[in-house]
């Protein structure tokens, strides 16, 4: 099939879908199962469609006069994100069997599933903007369809009119490619792909592209709707939401990078503003006390570092063209995103489960009991997202880290001292993750149950624990299966690359190739029976990573000695920071999710604008601190403030009097007539 064919096909699916489960909507369970067939057989065709989704493949769709005719050609990395999307939108279909507002929820995810669709095929020309319009929309439905609630809605709007403010901005940088005496779009768009980087006008298209595509990718400021819808949908809406449309933002960023070409500007605002992304979203996310809240600050974290990456590569594409460091940027962007897709999915379809005894982390604990199925899959989510060796996480951040410290020449110094500041702070970003993420695990799967409403007789379907366990697919081939998918992610990356140098070492095959090599190259994901491993060339030798995990392993072990002994001699009681301590909880023993990262929020007191107040409860005192967003105070407060001010103004020049009118005349005259001496 061609990609106008399957333009077409999507189409006539989100009809067949919506009319069948609009003459089902009086029986919920008719509704249910039409839904979800055709969510099943709608994921198994974007695992099929990604045999179709070769470079270089594109058709012509034609519409009527005086609509243009559209290009249908793949996105960059088409192929990889319809496999994800299959991963996740069967995944989801199969978590939906075990609620009962399920119609409700598929309802929302089907139109997404096939906007999804489309956009795949929108990497050439005036499609990019149409398709990204329709996802959009059914992005914004499938959030206010899932549940009736005023948050919901609040939310909702935020995200419609971001999204339409990207929609605007990406209207603008198609059109500002189109000169006035062009013919066609697709006309300036060859000549801006002769140009490449020399286009005058690639840097201000490209920026105005980040922003566009910002907003659904959680790029800083423009993420704010994200904290706020992604706790209020149900967990499999938010772990789409949060893996796959941040994939698809990415791609489409490359998409029209390679339209319009641009310089180093762009992408030195976009390393800014990733860092600013994901260490803000770590800070969040670190002290929020909702478990959904924090799942969606950490996906700010990430697209931070996704968002660094994808910066960095482009930077060291110019100043070192010939060094593999700009490859293991890119690497990493794909890499940090693939991991990401699969293991916040895990962990916001967990919170369906969790989310019976509440969302406030400091009223759960002790679930682990209640089903380990769901908490072991669950721990290899968190472990993932927090950078545990061989997993995805610590592949991506590895990947990251080795391309910022990785010598680049001395015609780089200035760029690489750059560099090693944004460094530190990714890695100051990684480590608050870690402990965002371990509190997350601890406080509702460990320790004993604090909540009102007790545990015992909840336990999952089948169906639900098949849906967590599937994306962990992508979990692996992120991690342990890096060595497969990083020769085929150059691959599909090769007109993206500044340097053919291999990431890829046939280590185990011939050894003697590997005879120069660091040894972090030979060690970072060992596979017996691949073609290679991950290696980098004249990288940054700072020994085998796997040493982290025995000083991670020797620290427990001596902070364990340490404790005993102090315990002996003081008689100090031994209190777990997710358990309250060997007694049952009680309000004196009480060691919340709060406490626990009450250190952090005393280091970063002035980021969070921290107030405090105190309540005496039982005979306990507790002192509950308040953390101010500084976005939405500061960022957006006077943004909404200056809209209200210049609303009140123009609804005055609708009050009927004539000689307010006079005078606004008037003073129009003035300023016409001072424009023109001026002139």
């Amino acid at each position: 099939m061609s990609g106008s064919e399957w333009i077409w096909a999507w189409l006539l699916y989100l009809g067949v879908v919506l009319s069948g489960s609009a003459l089902l909507s009086r029986r919920p369970r008719s509704a249910r199962g039409w839904l979800a067939v055709w969510g099943i057989m709608g994921a198994l065709a974007l695992l099929a469609m990604s045999g179709f989704l070769t470079p270089g493949r594109s058709s012509l769709l034609a519409l009527p006069a005086p609509w243009p005719t559209l290009v249908a050609a793949p996105l960059p990395l088409a192929r990889l994100w319809s496999l994800v999307g299959g991963v996740l939108f069967l995944a989801a279909t199969l978590a939906t069997l075990s609620r009962s507002d399920g119609h409700r929820i598929l309802y929302a995810l089907l139109p997404l599933l096939s906007g999804v669709g489309v956009f795949l095929w929108s990497g050439d020309g005036l499609l990019l903007l149409c398709s990204w319009e329709f996802l959009s929309a059914v992005t914004y439905l499938g959030l206010v369809t899932t549940r009736r609630a005023r948050p919901v809605w609040n939310a909702g709007w935020i995200l419609l009119a971001l999204s339409e403010l990207g929609g605007m901005l990406l209207l603008l940088a198609l059109v500002w490619l189109v000169p006035a005496t062009a013919g066609t779009l697709q006309d300036t768009l060859v000549v801006h792909r002769m140009l490449g980087a020399a286009s005058p006008f690639g840097t201000v298209v490209m920026l105005l592209a980040v922003v566009a595509f910002g907003v659904k990718a959680g790029l800083f400021p423009v993420m704010i709707w994200m904290p706020m819808a992604e706790p209020e949908s149900p967990g499999m809406v938010a772990g789409i939401f949060s893996g796959l449309l941040t994939a698809l933002a990415f791609s489409g960023m490359l998409a029209v990078m390679g339209m319009a070409g641009a310089g180093e500007a762009w992408a030195v605002v976009l390393v800014g503003l990733g860092v600013l992304g994901a260490l803000s979203g770590a800070l969040y996310s670190v002290v929020s006390r909702h478990a959904k809240r924090v799942l969606a600050y950490s996906t700010l974290e990430i697209m931070g570092l996704v968002f660094a990456a994808l910066g960095i590569w482009r930077i060291l594409s110019d100043v070192a063209p010939h060094s593999a460091a700009s490859t293991m940027a890119l690497d990493a962007a794909v890499v940090l995103l693939v991991m990401h897709a699969g293991a916040k999915f895990v962990l916001f379809a967990a919170t369906d489960f969790t989310g019976r005894w509440g969302q406030g982390m400091d009223r759960l604990g002790g679930l682990v009991h209640e089903s380990s199925g769901v908490a072991w899959l669950t721990l290899i989510a968190t472990a993932t997202l927090g950078a545990f060796p061989p997993l995805g996480g610590f592949v991506g951040e590895w990947l990251l880290l080795e391309a910022i410290l990785k010598p680049v020449g001395a015609g780089a110094r200035a760029a690489h001292v750059g560099l090693m500041a944004v460094g530190a702070l990714l890695a100051l970003t990684v480590a608050i993750g870690v402990a965002a993420y371990l509190r997350w695990y601890a406080f509702i799967f460990l320790g004993v149950h604090r909540g009102q409403k007790s545990i015992g007789g909840a336990r999952p379907l089948r169906s639900y624990v098949l849906a967590l366990a599937i994306p962990l697919v992508l979990v692996a081939a992120a991690g342990p299966g890096v060595p497969w998918f990083l020769p085929w992610l150059n691959h599909s990356l090769a007109p993206y690359l500044s340097t053919h140098s291999p990431v890829v070492a046939p280590t185990f095959v011939h050894p003697a190739s590997a005879a120069p090599l660091v040894a972090i190259g030979a060690n970072l994901v060992p596979a017996p029976g691949s073609h290679g491993t991950v290696f980098f060339p004249q990288g940054f030798n700072v020994g085998n990573p796997y040493v982290l995990l025995w000083v991670a392993l020797a620290l427990t072990v001596l902070v364990a000695g340490l404790r005993g002994v102090f315990r002996r001699r003081t008689g100090i009681r031994l209190v777990s920071p997710w358990n309250g301590g060997g007694e049952l909880f009680t309000p004196a023993t009480s060691w919340s999710a709060e406490g626990f990262v009450h250190p952090l929020r005393l280091a970063f007191a002035r980021f969070y604008g921290l107030t405090r107040t105190r309540t005496q409860t039982a005979g306990a005192h507790f002192y509950r601190h308040t953390v101010i967003n500084r976005l939405e105070e500061q960022v957006y407060g006077p943004l909404v403030a200056a809209g209200g001010w210049l609303a009140g103004h123009i609804r005055r020049v609708q009050s009927g009097r004539l000689n307010q009118y006079v005078t606004y005349v008037w003073v129009f005259v003035l300023i016409g007539i001072a424009i023109g001496v001026w002139r």
